[in-house]
């Protein structure tokens, strides 16, 4: 019988093995390439999408002002981002383009080489839409980066495929294919009768003894793999399960790495927004709560046993302004440095604060007033009384200018006791449903010979609805009244002054926000927080009386108002009333 040779044998086994590596690793490759395809198309998408968005806010100013020169400087701005194709602006009935081209240049351009999709966003301001903005991405970049990926993984794969030729036939030869040779001509020999040569032994103790350290080391692999995904899902639970928001913030690039459910139902924002959010995106902007007072603030709290709670004022993605108790630590996840920041919305207990400190001021106040006003009118209606008796003399050529001049005083002192008497009068507020929309009509007509004197337009901007809010319908009425006479008052001639309302949602019950914006000087950033004290006024003839009973009065209706000064210029007196609940909700509510 022919000895059979056990060379074909081995290149078979080690062939089989480099085919099958090879095709699993080609597999693998080809998963890899599609998955990080779509992830960076996907990334690409997302770039142009968040680029379009801050386009349209950064040019919502410049188109309303009609700044070209400030326009195009925005838009060329875009042009470091290497992922951005081109970029229109349509706005002002022109329109701005850029374009790359072929080396990669960011020039002016037609609008008509851009390559097809486009992220597109309006240019919006005061709730108008002015203007649109359309940003182009390019997929060169990505291509690119692609390619060099896919060189990168055949080049890896066919170095592997040469290691394991190497490896795999060394291995096989010593371990398997030459004891298995060795038996092979064992039993060649004893079927021929020739003198048998023993075949090597150990083999299969040594196969058994790898086999069992291999399978030690998966079962102890699994089982730590197994602790590290409890561990993981048991913080995640933990974390987006607190009460309170928490985020995870990276003091060197300055920003939010991390965020749990808490944080996003208290500030507005999506979970795929976080990561994105621009350095002092949280702050109010407000002196002394501004980004960089923030930062500052938590840096010196670090280290500090126990951390030390600050109160701080943020702001929502709304725009809207909140108290917040803050506290931050120092942890380390993994090789890098965090600050674990921990917020709490206490609102409402500042306001409940505020609220308590005004009403002991204000009734302290009232009080006092009150019983001056008391004592003045009596005197002044004496006073205003001999006038009328003497009417007749005062009508003399030379007493007319001292006449006049009397009965404006006397007036203007009238007008004052009534206001301090309104001041001092106790709360008696009786509320029941009232229509808002006709409320504000009835106040802008009331008010409409005094605007028109003054070369003021009135315009109201309520839509179609019915606005049911708990009222005192003369009182609040008087809000309307006070804060258009102190718009038209403020505002310059031939301007406007705007009363808008709309429905908003706070809390666990919804508002109606009512605001009355004029186009003059706006407040003064240190008046801000002084405007709703009593006898504060920046005007000569003023007394400073009527802003203080508007607060008072809608505090008194469950609501709240505040100060501020529009974008453009121009103040802006902002109240949220609660809306008339129907009996379901009213009922759901604890």
């Amino acid at each position: 019988m022919r000895r059979r040779s056990s060379l074909p044998t081995a290149r078979v086994v080690a062939a089989t093995l480099v085919t099958v590596t090879t095709v699993l690793f080609l597999a693998y490759g080809i998963w890899t390439y599609i998955a990080t395809s779509n992830r960076e198309y996907e990334r690409l998408d997302r770039v142009v999408k968040v680029h379009a968005n801050e386009m349209a806010v950064a040019l919502a100013l410049p188109v309303w002002n009609i700044d070209r020169p400030q326009i195009e400087r925005i838009i060329d701005g875009l042009g470091s981002t290497k992922q951005i194709a081109g970029v229109v602006v349509e706005a002002a009935g022109k329109t701005h383009a850029r374009a790359r081209n072929a080396r990669g240049e960011f020039i002016s351009s037609d609008g008509r080489l851009l390559p097809a999709g486009a992220a597109t966003q309006p240019i919006m301001h005061e709730g108008q839409q002015i203007g649109r903005v359309w940003v182009y991405g390019t997929e060169q970049y990505v291509q690119n980066d692609l390619w060099g990926q896919l060189i990168a993984t055949v080049g890896a794969i066919l170095l592997i495929d040469v290691l394991i030729v190497v490896t795999v036939y060394l291995v096989l030869w010593r371990a398997v294919l030459r004891p298995v040779t060795g038996i092979e001509r064992y039993a060649v020999a004893v079927s021929e009768g020739a003198r048998p040569v023993p075949a090597e032994r150990g083999f299969t103790a040594e196969v058994e003894s790898l086999g069992s350290s291999i399978e030690t080391m998966v079962h102890q692999l699994d089982q730590r793999y197994d602790e590290v995904q409890e561990s993981e899902q048991r913080f995640r639970t933990i974390f987006n399960s607190a009460s309170d928001a928490i985020f995870i913030y990276d003091d060197e690039k300055g920003r939010i790495v991390d965020a749990n459910r808490r944080f996003c139902t208290m500030f507005g924002y999506t979970p795929e927004e976080i990561p994105n959010l621009p350095r002092g995106t949280l702050s109010s902007g407000i002196d002394p709560y501004t980004g960089d007072n923030v930062a500052q603030a938590l840096r010196a709290s670090l280290g500090a046993s126990p951390p030390p709670l600050m109160e701080w004022q943020l702001k929502r993605k709304d725009r809207s302004i909140f108290w917040a108790e803050i506290s931050a630590r120092v942890v380390v996840l993994g090789n890098m440095q965090r600050i674990i920041v921990v917020a709490r919305d206490i609102t409402q207990r500042k306001e409940m604060e505020q609220a308590l400190r005004r009403s002991e001021t204000m009734s302290a106040m009232g009080a006092l007033v009150g019983g001056v006003a008391h004592e003045v009118r009596n005197p002044l209606f004496s006073i205003s009384a001999i006038l009328d008796a003497y009417a007749e003399e005062l009508r003399h050529p030379d007493l007319l200018e001292l006449a006049s001049g009397l009965r404006q005083q006397v007036s203007r002192l009238t007008q004052l006791m009534a206001e301090l008497l309104e001041f001092g009068r106790p709360g008696t507020t009786a509320l029941s449903p009232g229509d808002l929309r006709q409320l504000i009509a009835e106040a802008v007509a009331s008010r409409a010979r005094s605007a028109a004197e003054a070369r003021v337009e009135l315009r109201s901007s309520v839509p179609p609805g019915l606005f049911l809010v708990p009222m005192d319908w003369s009182r609040l009425r008087q809000v309307f009244e006070n804060l258009i006479d102190n718009a038209v008052q403020h505002s310059p001639a031939v301007r406007t002054v705007t009363i808008m309302a709309a429905e908003v949602g706070g809390g666990a019950r919804q508002w109606v926000e009512c605001r009355v914006e004029d186009d003059g000087s706006g407040f003064r950033p240190d008046d801000l927080q002084r405007v709703f004290e009593p006898f504060f006024t920046r005007r000569a003839s003023g007394i400073g009386l009527g802003l203080s009973i508007v607060q008072r009065i809608v505090e008194e209706h469950g609501g709240r108002v505040r100060a501020e000064n529009r974008p453009g210029g121009g103040a802006v007196i902002v109240m949220r009333l609660p809306l008339e609940q129907a009996p379901a909700e009213a009922a759901a509510m604890p």
